[in-house]
């Protein structure tokens, strides 16, 4: 990995040992070249650094400090509107420091990873792995204006890729994920983190789902007419389950595009569990009725009750990435899948892990029992003109 790749951290260490603050800035800098590091060692210095610098994108917090410590910083941080990574630095017990975890999530903290103490340098790899050696600085990154959604929709500049998904045991390839991304005059090529939730302001929100469900859905008969038969999950807003004619739009397109329904799965949020919206579920359960499979996606991000699983006809459960990437070492969060594996089984729902990353997380939601996996491990976002090779590259290695 390049070292240079990583000139665009900024970075404050918040910790009460001098020489805690001394080890990170010095690992920081000569193994990733990191030269912008500021230093606090307690939590007003901490908020006043902040305040004051609006660069900060990284930051290593200490939670057992003095007077203000590190649980309470972070409260106070999250109502800063900080969107910078934040990392764990602690010796206290990997119990709290779970609990603590989805503490930083509830607050809407970008959290990455711990770094327990004593640590050690080889310890940092894990958390610099994580942010990746993009250029881009991702926490500055803004929403797209209305008029540029608006004109990209016209414009049909709205692209789509696909992610393949797998069964574990198996190893065969079963379908695919349509994810959205936009092109840009002067941007090129745009993550829905750019546009999905402005466009969900709106009604244009609707206008994406149905180009995406047709760019989709015209792939996916390419592929059939070339011999292959897979399944296509395409990702639905709440405001376009809320559209009556939602269902009826559906039942057109499979019937423009000879698609059958069992081949179409709609994958929804867990917000459409919370919302009790009776036009959601009459859309849903109008489609689940016809044959089309419905997966909830991100599954464990907000904490789904149990109860709720059962208002809707589910498919699928898919179980969402931070539970392997962030916690697979984590005998707190190995307990929550194997509970949730458990609950999708008696509910008769087959389960899908998200953020297969690597082989270890592959071996483990194998060994665990979940149904199919989807990552960067398996396969990355794909044009669909790729799809096939990819399929010849994945069969030849299984």
């Amino acid at each position: 990995m390049e070292k240079s790749g990583f000139d665009w951290l900024n970075v404050l260490l918040v910790d009460d040992s001098v020489t805690i603050l001394n080890y990170v800035s010095k690992v920081l800098e000569q193994s990733y070249n990191i030269n912008n590091v500021h230093t606090a060692s307690s939590a007003p210095e901490a908020m006043q650094i902040l305040r004051q610098s609006k660069q900060i994108n990284l930051l290593f917090l200490d939670l057992n400090m003095p007077n203000v410590d590190g649980i309470q910083l972070l409260s106070q941080i999250s109502e800063l509107d900080y969107k910078g990574y934040v990392v764990i630095m602690s010796g206290v017990s990997t119990q709290i420091i779970s609990s603590v975890e989805s503490l930083a999530k509830t607050y809407g903290l970008n959290y990455i990873g711990t770094l327990l103490k004593p640590i050690h340098e080889l310890d940092f790899q894990y958390i610099i792995d994580k942010i990746g050696g993009s250029r881009q600085k991702p926490t500055t990154v803004e929403s797209l204006k209305v008029y540029e959604i608006i004109r990209a929709v016209k414009n049909n500049d709205l692209e789509v890729l696909y992610q393949p998904q797998v069964e574990l045991t198996t190893r065969k390839f079963i379908g695919v994920e349509a994810l959205c991304r936009m092109r840009h005059p002067r941007l090129g090529m745009v993550s829905p983190d750019r546009f999905i939730d402005k466009a969900e302001e709106s009604e244009l929100i609707i206008h994406i789902t149905l180009a995406v469900l047709k760019k989709s859905m015209s792939d996916w008969k390419k592929w059939r007419q070339a011999g292959l038969d897979i399944k296509l999950s395409v990702n639905v807003s709440p405001i376009a389950l809320q559209q009556i004619e939602f269902a009826d739009t559906i039942f057109m397109l499979l019937n423009d595009y000879n698609m059958p329904a069992s081949n179409l799965c709609i994958e929804i949020t867990e917000g459409i569990l919370a919302n009790d919206s009776a036009q959601e579920l009459v859309n849903l359960n109008r489609l689940n009725m016809r044959g089309v499979e419905l997966a909830l996606d991100d599954f464990g991000q907000n904490h789904s009750t149990i109860e709720r699983l059962q208002k809707l006809p589910l498919t699928y459960l898919k179980l969402d990435k931070s539970y392997f990437i962030d916690n697979k070492d984590n005998t707190n969060q190995l307990a929550l899948i194997n509970t949730s594996l458990s609950v999708a089984k008696d509910l008769n729902i087959r389960t899908i892990a998200e953020g297969v990353e690597d082989n270890a997380v592959m071996s483990l939601v194998t060994e665990m029992g979940c149904d199919f996996g989807q990552g960067y491990y398996i396969g990355c976002p794909m044009p669909a003109k790729k799809v096939f090779n990819w399929q010849r590259e994945w069969n030849s290695l299984t």
